[in-house]
């Protein structure tokens, strides 16, 4: 896809970029899992609506009609582009059939989907318009481009539902490919419109409310959705205030609300950040989407560095290694997963923490198909000084920057010459890359690779020799040179080994961008209880779920102690600290094949233990004519909840004298764990 005029960077095209290594695993394993297998999942996504418009869902409140179409569309965009960079062509043709029926079938005038939708809830066009944006990525069939400004065209976009001002970012992105300043109106009316709202369901994401100082306490998806509008409005017209407002926005959220896997809370409004505090699954990709946007647009790396921390943390934190189920909520500190342990007031005592191939509302389901191959569509880019993007990058001429580390391959054009760049890393599971560029014939170009922020000795050579000037952390690295075939360029990241403190006294540990975790082992037990029936009523699209053999749901319950306190010495964590990395071609975020184990001196804790209880306060949802509120209700059953870290001023009663060493490992190889630590005085620890 084209770039806007004032964005920083532009992308590399989709069709350009190959995975290689540990990600094309992930992607071949996405695929054979859920990703390929929608109908294991149940209802919407065992249904197809966008090639047909005159398929209605089965929902209870009109109202709500839009929300299969909008689950559905997740699964759409994560299935094609998964298919399509794990060279399974079976998926990425299920995914390509509703994009070519929605065509099919527009209306007369252009109009795509069903009539219902002309004059209200265009939130979920978003979600499926951004997977025929990447078929044509994939393709360059300048047929769906024209598609889909027809479609704009057709009718004009209502602003109701707050999310209806998302079809901005399709609009633009069009923008972006035509040049037809009609879209540009359209999305500039459709974006004032929407902040000369002042509803509460709008407040943190309108340019006013992103301006304030007024924490987030927003909804953890629809924020990500539609703060990022202020940057895109200023990538197409340049206006500051508006990039502004929405960079203001993100580092609210940052401070108030990160969590240790790096993503924010949202269970499912912004929360806080305590050890208890858990996020969507929906949240990384929508979060990482985002984030990707301000990368390329401001230029600034360090918000690649908080993307590759979601990806390389909460992403697999949230799924089963063979991406098989699933979690609705995931949380740092999790040593319970059944369908009884969901410890967050919404839904509470329910089973949205447990992994499962479907929860009773799909979203997540759907939009964790999008999370890696979205990550693999930013890991590069590029400019031109002579171009429209950016601006100065040095006097180099045509940039090529690899912003996201992973094994890689791609192939494109600088200099006027065409060049093949391969990334070989395990990264994040060693500490450096290399790449091999080899252009067709000697060119001169300026490659540039990111030095993430948290490495404090990072080291970068060519041919062997060290550059020019010392690489500097949380910059981009630029090397303007002619380049040869095969000539190797290494970057050495050194992980440190660092802490950070978090309420109720907690600590946790990361090694570089990995988060690191106590893994608490449990048998991966299918779960034979029918629990459809203890869905609530507001959930409910449509009849019990039909389980597909080789997708269970599970139950997890611990089976190896986890009540420890960390007993480290904060200013010397290297001395405390035993770190081993594994050389091994395993997959590195199977729970038994960590690339990376971590010993570290513990405390038992006494009296520390699984909340048990048989009656619980849980938030629901009430949709009454499509508006949304939360009621509290009391229920009885049998409940296991993560208890809270134990309180500070009677921790060290209820320590026992000796120490251990524990063993932690990333925070990806884990599905029960416990990451956020109460913290004891290290004193007592010896190696």
């Amino acid at each position: 896809m084209a770039a806007l005029p004032h964005a920083r960077y532009e992308p590399v095209r989709l069709a350009q970029v190959r995975p290689r290594g540990w990600l094309l695993d992930f992607l071949r394993r996405q695929c054979a899992g859920i990703t390929g297998h929608p109908q294991a999942s149940g209802y919407p996504l065992d249904h197809t609506f966008w090639d047909d418009p005159s398929k209605l869902p089965d929902v209870a409140d009109p109202a709500m009609a839009w929300w299969p179409y909008e689950q559905t569309a997740y699964w759409v965009d994560g299935a094609l582009k998964a298919g399509f960079l794990a060279g399974d062509d079976s998926v990425r043709e299920l995914a390509v059939a509703q994009v070519e029926g929605a065509i099919a079938t527009a209306a007369p005038d252009g109009f795509i989907g069903p009539e219902m939708f002309r004059d209200r809830d265009r939130w979920a066009y978003l979600v499926f318009f951004r997977a025929v944006l990447t078929q044509y990525d994939i393709t360059g069939d300048r047929r769906l481009i024209d598609a889909l400004v027809r479609h704009y065209r057709s009718t004009p976009h209502p602003m109701g539902f707050a999310r209806d001002v998302s079809g901005v970012e399709i609009l633009l992105a069009l923008y972006a490919e035509t040049g037809a300043p009609d879209l540009l109106e359209q999305a500039t009316d459709l974006y004032a419109r929407f902040n000369a709202q002042d509803s509460e369901h709008a407040r943190d994401f309108t340019l006013a409310g992103m301006r304030s100082d007024r924490p987030v306490t927003t909804h953890g998806v629809t924020f990500n959705e539609l703060a990022k509008l202020g940057a895109l409005m200023y990538a197409a017209t340049g206006d500051r205030d508006s990039l502004d407002a929405t960079v203001h926005a993100y580092a609210k959220v940052e401070r108030d609300h990160l969590l240790a896997d790096g993503l924010h809370s949202g269970a499912e409004a912004m929360s806080g950040n305590g050890p208890l505090e858990s996020h969507e699954t929906c949240t990384i990709s929508d979060h990482t989407w985002s984030l990707g946007y301000l990368l390329r647009i401001t230029g600034d790396p360090r918000y690649a560095d908080r993307l590759e921390r979601v990806v390389f943390n909460a992403l697999p934190g949230a799924v089963t290694k063979d991406f098989t189920a699933l979690q609705y909520f995931s949380c740092a500190n999790q040593v319970i997963a059944t369908n009884a342990s969901n410890h967050n007031p919404m839904s509470r005592g329910d089973n949205r923490m447990s992994f499962r191939p479907g929860h009773p509302v799909q979203c997540c389901t759907g939009n964790v198909q999008r999370a890696l191959p979205n990550y693999v569509e930013r890991m590069w880019m590029r400019s031109q000084d002579d171009g429209p993007i950016g601006g100065p990058s040095g006097g180099g001429g045509e940039e090529i920057v690899a912003a996201l580390f992973g094994p890689s391959r791609i192939e494109v054009s600088l200099a006027g010459t065409a060049v093949t760049i391969e990334e070989q890393t395990r990264y994040p599971f060693e500490p450096g890359v290399a790449f091999t560029v080899t252009p067709e014939r000697p060119a001169h170009f300026t490659f540039t690779v990111r030095i993430p922020e948290w490495c404090q000795a990072p080291v970068v050579t060519v041919g062997g020799d060290p550059i020019d000037r010392a690489p500097v952390p949380g910059t981009f690295c630029r090397i303007e040179r002619e380049w040869h075939p095969g000539d190797r360029v290494e970057v050495q990241l050194p992980f440190p080994l660092t802490s950070r403190h978090w309420a109720d006294g907690g600590i946790s540990l990361e090694l570089g961008p990995l988060t690191l975790s106590l893994p608490v082992s449990a048998t991966l037990t299918a779960d034979t209880e029918d629990d459809w029936e203890q869905t609530p009523v507001e959930f409910r699209l449509s009849g019990p779920q039909h389980r597909l053999p080789g997708f269970p749901a599970y139950t997890l319950v611990p089976e190896s102690a986890w009540a420890y306190a960390l007993a480290v010495d904060e200013t010397n964590l290297a001395d405390a600290a035993e770190v081993v990395w594994t050389d091994s071609d395993a997959f590195p975020l199977d729970v038994d094949t960590p690339a990376v184990r971590v010993s570290v001196p513990a405390r038992r804790v006494r009296e520390w233990a699984l909340v048990e209880t048989d009656r619980v306060s849980r938030l629901l949802p009430s949709f009454e004519n499509g508006r949304f509120r939360m009621v509290e209700h009391e229920v009885e059953g049998r409940f296991a909840l993560t208890p809270p870290l134990p309180a500070p001023d009677t921790l060290a009663e209820r320590l026992e004298d000796g120490v251990e060493r524990i063993e932690l490992v990333p925070y990806g190889n884990t599905l029960l764990r416990l990451t956020v630590f109460p913290a004891a005085e290290p004193e007592t620890s010896a190696r």
